[in-house]
């Protein structure tokens, strides 16, 4: 009976095996854009029984230890081996310093024969990593594969700046240290390296931060958030220390040093704001900032002088908690404008698009959603071009942040349905015509009618 029921087993392993299925990545969709990145015409088969060997880093090291756990989370199976084995993924520390990379860069690569990962200090393998969990499929985390195909390439990758943070500030409505593990998580997955805290007081004799003489942050409490991010290169800012209590006073004194050069723009980078229309939006503070208005900010525009460039430490986002009343609307406020920032601030100036990250961000909904995150789908508000035809007609392009929205419009004054004509690209209209468009995403109406008369 007992081997009847091994075997039995046995087929059901073989048979569930066989229903999972190869993916083939062909593009990856990578945040923040790497600053060099070139494919190549080969590819290499990672089975999800997969073999990693390590060179310069201890098998037990944070970095290893992460890397295992996320790739079995993925469904994958890893198992370390000795690095004169051959393996699918080798995690290396340089032995020389590779001056190409700094502190926090990497260098990926994708070949015939195996996935190298390689980097100057662990914080460089971690990011390394990233980029790689974001070469496997979208739904990687609810599906199981048998295999990726990944193609075969090279990243060479590093910061543009060294201060990559959000700002959190407390005063409002304290936020859990849960949430802002879950909130750590989603920043190194960004390669965001500062998580600011301030809105809270150090109360010498209940020797806890409080809120509005309500004690909520406890020295445990900061230990905990500190070492857990400290674990995802994140550096934990407190706006106010304990004496004795902590040794991450070195860091906080280089923020004092340098925070007029840390740059937190709030009217591009204030995630406290709505993001859409305020009619379709939880509560937030005054004032829009949609997705497209977060990327369009750069810690350093065109025509910066050296002196200024070199000055600037980076740069960090704010999240004013007062609005936010869980978990979820914490998500939703942060995502996916989070990602711009993150772009912003890692990847060069020039290398960065508005038109490729705004699909990009598509498939990292998708990486976001499979990992529980909520997110907002962004602004249906139009976004229209008119180019001069001639002295009575203009020729009118319109879009939405969100690709794949379909677009439904009328120019006879009429309310218009999901039987009015559907804008395919753009059209001649002449001045004067009125026009009402109504946004329609996942086969939802996402917005009220706007309206428009073409001057």
């Amino acid at each position: 009976m007992v081997k009847k029921c091994n075997m039995l087993v046995v087929v059901c392993a073989l048979l569930l095996s066989s229903c999972w299925r190869t993916a083939t990545v062909t593009e990856p969709d990578i945040v923040p854009e790497p600053m060099f990145m070139v494919q190549k015409e080969g590819t290499y088969v990672l089975e999800r029984q997969m073999s990693l060997a390590v060179s310069g880093v201890g098998q037990n090291s944070p970095t290893v230890k992460y890397i295992m756990k996320s790739l079995r989370h993925a469904h994958m199976r890893p198992s370390l081996v000795a690095v004169s084995e051959e393996s699918d993924i080798l995690l290396r520390i340089n032995d020389t310093v590779n001056p190409e990379l700094g502190e926090e860069g990497y260098l990926l690569e994708v070949r015939s024969d195996g996935v190298t990962l390689s980097a100057n200090t662990e914080v460089g393998l971690f990011y390394a990593y990233q980029t790689l969990i974001q070469m496997l499929p979208p739904d990687v985390l609810k599906t199981t594969f048998k295999s990726v195909v990944l193609p075969e390439c090279t990243v060479l990758d590093r910061p543009r700046f060294d201060w990559r943070g959000l700002h959190v500030n407390v005063s409002g409505s304290p936020m859990p240290v849960k949430t802002l593990k879950r909130v750590a998580d989603v920043m190194a997955t960004y390669k965001m390296n500062r998580l600011c805290i301030d809105g809270s007081r150090w109360n010498e004799d209940s020797l806890r931060w409080e809120v509005d003489s309500l004690a909520v942050y406890s020295p445990a409490d900061a230990e905990e958030l500190t070492g857990y991010a400290a674990s995802l290169g994140i550096t934990v800012l407190w706006d106010s220390l304990p004496p004795l209590a902590f040794s991450q006073a070195e860091g906080l004194a280089r923020a004092r040093h340098g925070e007029q050069l840390v740059l937190e723009d709030i009217e591009h980078w204030d995630l406290s704001c709505f993001q859409a229309d305020p009619r379709y939006q939880p509560t937030a503070h005054e004032g829009v900032i949609t997705l497209g208005r977060t990327y369009q900010f750069d810690p350093l525009p065109m025509g910066t002088n050296r002196h200024t460039a070199a000055s600037v430490l980076g740069g960090q986002c704010r999240l004013l908690t007062d609005c936010v009343v869980d978990l979820g609307q914490t998500e939703y406020m942060l995502l996916p404008r989070l990602l711009a920032v993150a772009e912003n601030l890692w990847t060069p100036g020039d290398k960065r698009s508005w038109k490729s990250f705004r699909k990009r961000v598509e498939s990292q909904k998708e990486r976001l959603s499979a990992r529980g995150y909520g997110y907002c789908e962004g602004s249906f508000t139009p976004l229209f071009r008119a180019t001069r035809v001639d002295d009575r007609t203009m020729n009118i392009a319109i879009e939405t942040e969100v690709p794949n929205t379909y677009i439904f419009y009328t120019t006879d004054n009429s309310t218009p349905t999901r039987a009015s004509a559907i804008y395919l690209g753009p059209v001649n209209l002449e001045r004067g015509t009125h026009i009402k468009i109504l946004p329609v995403y996942k086969d939802i109406v996402r917005d009220s009618v706007y309206e428009f008369v073409i001057r």
